[in-house]
């Protein structure tokens, strides 16, 4: 059969056969323009993205320039031109695309000319590939990425699949990233990730979620037969695991959910296994919790109220406001800036403390775009007051999902370009998870920030994986003494000489520093021999919202003026 024979009578199925090819990749978004009559016809994941009616359209590239970014518009619209005109087909070109009302995602596209039989240029097929969306395999372990287990688990649910679901995490590995670096590390998740696939063998799918936890899914599997698979995982892990002759020793925590129940989505099977092996790590001391016999009815309300912050953070973003904590100048007493702080607030819960609901937002793609709505609010919020307050400064806080997306960069430099305030006026305080990640990446990153000006914090400092080893590997601006070191110092020379010793180290590295916890005045002037730069805590202030916050100010400033005025 020649390739002729192949295609006649073919002809109905092309726009179909293209959308399956195109959709193969979820980066990927195809447009084919008829060089003759102009008309293009766009993949279906272009009409999704820009909300076109389906078809062939006329003026094509000015219809799509709706999302793009506008300091790249002409950028857009010029290189789609030049291609148009053959001009520059191999290079690729980049550009923003709107993905929400405060992000953007980063995308290059090129060009290849399709000839007719006269040789003459007949079609221009344009390729673009969004660089905010991660691939389906994680390049790491080869498995299935976080992305493509949502999409199966929202598949099982509508074909009504009956499935066992085990996540699995492992017990501070960012000790092995800090103390091995990346290159072991990744070696180790290597062969996790082949102990995993010997525990899914023939009957499950293995994913890697965010960090060092990774989903298995299994289709038929009940209660007793998931718990034989995570004691294979466990006892694997924490004696059959050897690095280079040498036995790694990992422990782990596991959640487990049994789908039967086809009303909910990916989103709320997601909670259930967090919540669940929270519950494995914090109280079972890492064995097994299956989420349909372990939790209560009280935790099952809790976990109902999660998944209401959950698709709020997804999608509208109604119940989430900022408050604010005045951050003091220790030779003044001055308020001089505020730590925005994220609260949720919705009838009937009220409000709901963050430690309820942020370490599970942590932990979902969805806190990359909550995040850029923080950093948005807090630099409007930043706005009012630096009218009056021309070098006053807002700390925000950063976790790692925003960090290590690829577009996180140009989207804080957009959203500090749209407010109009002075780089060094934002602050970002990177959370512990944070610090979870490669040391090297996150040095790139920081000096990235710190060349355009924004001054970078290390939260909780001497806590967790806050380290002095840390410290010394990135170029911070500031450390923040986390309020445990404070709590009881007067009594206790231990904490008196750590907070000494990090004050001090920050003095000698030329870093600021900013004591957390000081809740009363007699604290207050017995912290005051540290000099530190900055003193936080509920002595000036407890976190209070926008307006609460300016009458603070206000009354802080009138405070002030009386003050000089005696002296």
């Amino acid at each position: 059969m020649t390739e002729e024979q192949f295609w006649s009578g073919l002809g109905d199925y092309q726009e179909r056969i293209l959308n399956i090819i195109t959709n193969l990749s979820s980066k990927t978004y195809v447009g084919i323009v008829n060089l003759k009559n102009k008309q293009t016809w766009w993949s279906q994941r272009v009409v999704d993205f820009f909300g076109l009616e389906k078809g062939v359209f006329d003026y094509a590239m000015e219809k799509s320039t709706v999302k793009v970014h506008p300091d790249d518009r002409d950028k857009y619209l010029k290189g789609f031109s030049d291609r148009m005109q053959g001009k520059h087909l191999n290079e690729r070109f980049e550009y923003r695309l709107m993905t929400g009302k405060y992000t953007c995602s980063l995308f290059s596209a090129y060009g290849q000319i399709v000839q007719d039989e006269q040789g003459e240029p007949a079609l221009l097929v344009l390729v673009a590939e969004n660089h905010g969306i991660s691939d389906e395999i994680d390049s790491v372990t080869g498995l299935y990425s976080e992305e493509v287990f949502d999409e199966h688990i929202n598949d099982m649910i509508q074909r009504k699949t009956p499935a066992a679901i085990l996540k699995v995490g492992i017990e501070q590995f960012s000790r092995i990233n800090v103390l091995y670096g990346v290159e072991y590390a990744n070696r180790v998740l290597s062969e996790v990730t082949y102990l995993l696939r010997c525990a899914a063998a023939d009957q499950g799918f293995v994913y890697r979620l965010s960090g060092a936890k990774f989903a298995l899914v299994f289709k038929r599997k009940n209660k007793e037969q998931i718990q034989k698979v995570y004691h294979f995982i466990q006892d694997s892990l924490s004696d059959r695991l050897y690095i280079n002759d040498k036995k790694v020793p990992l422990r782990i925590a596991g959640g487990a959910f049994i789908l039967e129940n086809y009303t909910m989505d990916a989103i709320a099977v997601r909670s259930r296994l967090t919540y669940a092996m929270n519950h494995s790590r914090h109280k079972h001391h890492g064995e097994l919790v299956i989420y349909n016999d372990e939790i209560d009815s009280d935790m099952h309300d809790n976990l109902e109220l999660i998944s209401v912050i959950h698709r709020d953070a997804i999608e509208k973003r109604e119940g989430f406001f900022l408050c604010y904590q005045p951050i003091a100048d220790t030779k003044d007493g001055e308020i001089r800036g505020m730590e925005a702080l994220l609260r949720w607030k919705k009838e009937p819960y009220g409000v709901v403390p963050p430690g309820v609901f942020i370490e599970w937002l942590e932990e979902d793609p969805c806190i990359f775009d909550l995040g850029n709505w923080i950093i948005s609010q807090a630099l409007r919020d930043l706005k009012e007051i630096s009218k009056e307050k021309p070098d006053f400064f807002v700390n925000v806080n950063i976790s790692a999902g925003q960090i290590e997306r690829k577009e996180f960069r140009e989207t804080v430099l957009w959203l500090l370009k749209k407010s109009g305030l002075k780089p060094e006026q934002l602050c970002m305080e990177l959370t512990e998870r944070c610090r979870e990640l490669d040391v090297n990446f996150l040095k790139q990153e920081i000096d990235f920030f710190k060349s355009k000006g924004i001054k970078v914090a290390m939260d909780d400092f001497g806590t967790g994986n806050a380290s002095l080893a840390l410290a010394l590997d990135l170029p911070v601006d500031e450390l923040k003494i986390d309020m445990s070191f404070v709590r009881g110092i007067q009594e206790k020379p231990v904490k008196q000489a750590m907070v000494q010793s990090i004050v001090s180290f920050a003095q000698n590295t030329e870093k600021e520093t900013c004591i957390e916890g000081v809740e009363d005045k007699v604290l207050l002037d017995y912290l005051k021999k540290y000099h530190a730069t900055w003193h936080q805590g509920y002595y000036y202030s407890r976190p209070i919202p926008f307006d609460e916050f300016k009458t603070l100010l206000h009354d802080s400033e009138k405070n002030n003026s009386v003050k000089e005025e005696i002296v």
